[in-house]
C-alpha cells in the first residue's frame, strides 16, 4: 500500500503551522494546524484532509484551524475551528460531530491525592454503578415529552430549578446555561424520544469520566490556576458529555435538509 505523503507544511512558529490554499484546488484560505512536531506527525492523515477540506467553505475568514487535539470528525477534525462571514458564509448542523454542547468540565474537590488513595478503588466502583454510560443507557430522571421540551427551552436553570445544580453552577457556564430563542418546536418527535431517557447518563464513543490529580509541572501558568482554585495534589473530577442520542437526531434530521441544497441550490461543493 503506498505511503500517504503529508501535505507541504511552512512552520510559522514552534508550534504553528500552515498549509498554502495551492495545495488543494477550492481552498479559500490556508490550514492552520497548532501542535508540536511530535504531535504533527502522530495526526491522523484524514485530519490534512478535513481541515482542507473546510478551507473550501465559502465565506471562511481567514484560517481553516486546527488545535493540538486535532483527530478525524465527520466533516471538520475534531478540534477544528473556522469563523465565517455573516453574509457570505455557512452555517452546519455536523460540522466536527453530532452533538449538542459537547464539551468537557472539570469539577473542584478540596481533597488531596494522599486523602483519596486509601480509597480510590473504591470510589472508581461507586461512581461507575452510579453514572449510567454506555449506549442505549438510561438516566435516573424520568421525563415525559412535555417535561423534557422544557429542558430543550430552559438549559441548565431546569436543573437547577429541579435541585441537580447550584444557581452558582449558572454563572460559571456559557449564556447561564440556557442560550435565547430555543425553541423546542423546531426539534423533531423523533430527537425527543431518542433523548427522553437519556438525561444524566455520560454516553458512549469518547465520552468519559475521570479521577484526577493536578501535578504541579502541569501548572504552567500559576497565577490563573490559584484563581481557578486549583493547587498541587489536588483530586479533580473531569468529564466529557454531549446529547446522546437526542443530539444526534437533530443533527441528522437538519443536516439531511441541508444536503438536499447545498450543491444543487447554493453550489457548495467539497
Amino acid at each position: 500500500m503506498e505511503e500517504q505523503k503529508l501535505p507541504p507544511l511552512k512552520r510559522v512558529d514552534k508550534a504553528e503551522w500552515e498549509i498554502s490554499p495551492s495545495y488543494k484546488q477550492g481552498m479559500n484560505v490556508p490550514a492552520k494546524i497548532f501542535a508540536t512536531e511530535k504531535l504533527l506527525k502522530d495526526m491522523e492523515f484524514s485530519v490534512y484532509d478535513q481541515i482542507t477540506n473546510v478551507a473550501n467553505l465559502p465565506g471562511i475568514i481567514n484560517y481553516s484551524m486546527c488545535m493540538p487535539d486535532g483527530h478525524s470528525g465527520y466533516g471538520f477534525p475534531i478540534g477544528g475551528v473556522a469563523a465565517f462571514d455573516t453574509e457570505k458564509g455557512v452555517i452546519s448542523p455536523g460540522g466536527i460531530g453530532f452533538d449538542i454542547n459537547c464539551g468537557m468540565r472539570l469539577v473542584l474537590t478540596n481533597l488531596a491525592y494522599n486523602d483519596v488513595k486509601p480509597k480510590l478503588k473504591l470510589l472508581v466502583d461507586n461512581l461507575f454503578e452510579r453514572v449510567p454510560a454506555g449506549v442505549g443507557s438510561k438516566g435516573f430522571v424520568k421525563l415525559t415529552a412535555s417535561e423534557f421540551k422544557q429542558v430543550i427551552e430552559q438549559g441548565a436553570k431546569w436543573c437547577v430549578d429541579k435541585g441537580y445544580g447550584w444557581k452558582e453552577d449558572l454563572e460559571k457556564t456559557e449564556e447561564y446555561g440556557c442560550m435565547q430563542g430555543a425553541d423546542s418546536k423546531k426539534i423533531s418527535d423523533r430527537a425527543i424520544q431518542r433523548g427522553l431517557n437519556q438525561i444524566g447518563t455520560l454516553g458512549s464513543g469518547n465520552h468519559y469520566l475521570e479521577i484526577q490529580v493536578v501535578k504541579e509541572e502541569n501548572l504552567f501558568d500559576k497565577e490563573a490556576a490559584k484563581k481557578l482554585g486549583l493547587f498541587p495534589e489536588q483530586i479533580v473530577i473531569m468529564f466529557h458529555c454531549g446529547s446522546r442520542g437526542f443530539g444526534h437526531q437533530v443533527a441528522t434530521d437538519y443536516l439531511q435538509k441541508f444536503l438536499n441544497v447545498m450543491q444543487s441550490k447554493y453550489g457548495i461543493k467539497i
